[in-house]
């Protein structure tokens, strides 16, 4: 196994046991905070919301920003931390880490990157995306569930040895397959939850755009739907169309970069490939509403042990590690 070098970079390698490294903290002038463009949404965009179980919302970072934010997500995945905090979930973290240095074509991810980047924690942390929210959900207070760092590589990857070689991948090594976000978060006792979806590049079906199912958030909780990892998306439509819920309108999110679309945590969606030359970064921020709580015999979610040894009944996932965006 490898160990950290001096620039706060983790150059790969699994732990063998209960220890192991970390990188060490880069320099003070890492810490940024990113401003957020305020907005609210008008009566009639909650009421598309409500209709279509997601919405798109407008310019939420300058140009400034999004190429900031773009260079610190890639330190994310480079392995690199703003402070002495643990990665999240460690073993992920470096694998994610380890696919990014091996050009691999699959979907990267890590949660609660916030741990570990400043800037990035100033934007899933911030009141403009949790006041947004606020009105979707009609609730009074929105608490941080856990966020996410997203690259979808293109399908054409440059090959270890040389850039100007290319390495063809499976056509649905970057798919996300079709989805409830709820599907993996029934250890709440309430699905009024909501994510905020922000791309850092324009995005269209080229790149593997968000797409949504009209509506779908009305059909409740879909048996088998956390599905994040399945890549076949026509087998998956014929699964959760077979149970005939309701009609399957396949909605794509164009968007503009550093605009920002929310979804309720009920509507199905995915994305396809990255068919173009470029990374697709994306952040999302998940949340949940005043009332959400603890309830056991769900299955298992990480956030389950931020609540202790002994979680209780409609305990709320609250305090540091699911901190208030709104309000403030």
């Amino acid at each position: 196994m490898t160990s950290p070098g001096s620039t706060g970079v983790f150059m790969g390698g699994w732990p063998p046991v209960s220890w192991a490294p970390l990188p060490a903290p880069p320099a003070p002038h890492r810490h940024n905070d990113v401003p957020l463009i305020p907005f609210e949404f008008s009566e009639g965009d909650i009421a598309q919301f409500e209709e279509k179980g997601y919405i798109q919302g407008p310019q939420i970072l300058s140009a400034d920003s999004i190429a900031f934010l773009r260079e610190e997500i890639e330190r994310v995945f480079r392995g690199e931390v703003d402070n002495a905090s643990s990665p999240y979930e460690y073993n992920y973290w470096l694998k994610a880490v380890e696919k990014y240095y091996a050009n691999s074509p699959d979907v990267r991810k890590i949660n609660n990157v916030w741990w570990i980047n400043t800037a990035i924690r100033s934007v899933v942390t911030s009141e403009v995306i949790g006041r947004a929210a606020a009105q979707l959900l009609h609730t009074k207070e929105i608490r941080l569930w856990h966020d996410q760092a997203i690259c979808k590589p293109p399908l054409t990857m440059p090959t270890s040895s040389s850039s100007s070689s290319l390495l063809p991948s499976s056509a649905s090594a970057g798919n996300i397959g079709w989805h409830q976000d709820y599907g993996f978060w029934q250890i709440s006792n309430s699905s009024n939850m909501i994510t905020a979806w922000i791309p850092l590049q324009d995005v269209d079906m080229e790149n593997g755009a968000m797409r949504t199912i009209v509506g779908s958030h009305k059909w409740g909780v879909v048996p088998d739907s956390a599905k994040f990892f399945d890549k076949d998306l026509e087998s998956l439509k014929d699964k959760f169309t077979a149970l005939q819920k309701g009609d399957w309108v396949d909605e794509p999110a164009i968007m503009k970069a550093g605009h920002v679309v929310f979804h309720h945590a009920l509507t199905f969606h995915a994305s396809g490939p990255n068919n173009s030359s470029s990374p697709r970064w994306a952040l999302a921020v998940h949340m949940q509403s005043e009332g959400c709580g603890f309830q056991s015999g769900k299955g298992w979610h990480h956030n389950m042990k931020d609540l202790g040894p002994d979680p209780k009944e409609g305990q709320r996932f609250d305090g540091p590690l699911f901190p208030i965006l709104f309000p403030k």
